[in-house]
């Protein structure tokens, strides 16, 4: 009940921001000179930003944007454990102590640390858009080792099953058994994995557009939008200000909700 319930919000929420885009007479990006740093009025319920811009536009943007970067993310970063995780699990020893060692490599580094690093490696001269796909396509690239050990370990454990090993007395090829039988039984793990990493990359995503390495301007993101919070003469015109923040806050608690739910079922 719970979890239909968040699930419901999170379909509300996703659904309003997309009405908001639609029905707006203007985009994310549109300047209002005459009503920078506006409260709420009838053209601008939620107020705007120094520039003008509409917050209501602008927030809706940054939430499906976040969403579904972080969700695209999660999805290849997922991808990339499965095939390291259960790559490892049946090479030869010295392969599975290479790809462990790596994992752990990565693993031991300040993950945000090296995302900044690579962030700040691409072109300045990059669009909005590219710079959107880049930070989530970085993120996704730092995001597997963990899931890459979960992986491993549930893979190493399904190693010596009972229907693995009739599979190979029936003459199944080691890939028939992994793509047939072993990807299926892992379906449970992956998951709860995924849905782990949605939320870390939209905390991570919002960090770096905090630090101006994340999605360019004039594209909304979580980060930008936080920005706002040091801007003492904006806060005292309006309380809309914080309506990113809250809305980041319902939408990690509603993801969070999710993941205990599925690892309670697993």
């Amino acid at each position: 009940m719970k979890n239909r319930f968040s699930a419901a919000v999170l379909v509300l929420m996703i659904a309003s921001a997309a009405l908001a885009l639609r029905l707006a007479p203007y985009n994310y990006a549109s300047q209002d000179r005459d009503a920078a740093m506006a409260p709420s009025t009838a053209r601008h319920v939620t107020g705007t930003d120094e520039l003008g811009r509409d917050r209501t536009v602008r927030v809706a943007a940054a939430l499906l944007i976040g969403l579904a970067g972080a969700a695209a993310a999660a999805a290849i970063t997922t991808t990339i454990a499965a095939g390291i995780g259960v790559l490892a699990a049946f090479s030869p020893p010295w392969a599975t102590a290479i790809l462990m060692f790596v994992s752990d490599a990565f693993l031991s580094l300040p993950w945000l640390f090296l995302l900044m690093m690579a962030r700040s490696l691409l072109p300045l001269t990059a669009s909005p858009l590219e710079t959107a796909v880049a930070t989530f396509l970085v993120l996704a690239a730092f995001g597997w080792p963990a899931c890459a050990r979960a992986v491993y370990r549930g893979a190493t454990a399904l190693r010596s099953a009972e229907w693995m090993i009739q599979g190979h007395a029936c003459g199944l090829q080691p890939r028939q058994l992994i793509r047939l039988h072993l990807v299926p039984h892992l379906r449970p793990l992956l998951l709860p994995q995924f849905l782990i990493c949605v939320p870390v990359f939209i905390v991570a995503e919002a960090n770096l557009g905090a630090l101006g390495l994340g999605v360019g301007e004039p594209m909304p993101s979580w980060g930008a939008m936080l920005l706002e919070l040091d801007n003492s003469a904006l806060l005292a015109r309006s309380h809309w200000v914080f309506l990113p923040i809250v809305l980041l806050v319902v939408v990690l608690l509603i993801l969070e909700s999710f993941t205990a739910e599925v690892e309670n079922h697993a």
